[in-house]
């Protein structure tokens, strides 16, 4: 089969660097993501109830 080659201490570290890497830019992503839509959901509600006040003054 394949012959593995011993991997230097200096290309462990680089793998390790970039996987961590990965895993703070997915967390970053996930905090955004989470942060919009909580911002989407707050100004839905906003506009949701101004929209329903201004029926009710409308009906009197």
């Amino acid at each position: 089969m394949y012959k593995q080659k011993n991997k230097t201490h200096l290309e462990k570290s680089k793998q390790i660097l970039n996987w961590i890497k990965r895993k703070i830019i997915l967390i970053i992503t996930a905090v955004m993501l989470g942060m919009s839509n909580a911002m989407y959901d707050e100004d839905k509600m906003i506009n949701g109830n101004q929209n329903h006040t201004e029926q009710e003054h409308k009906k009197d």
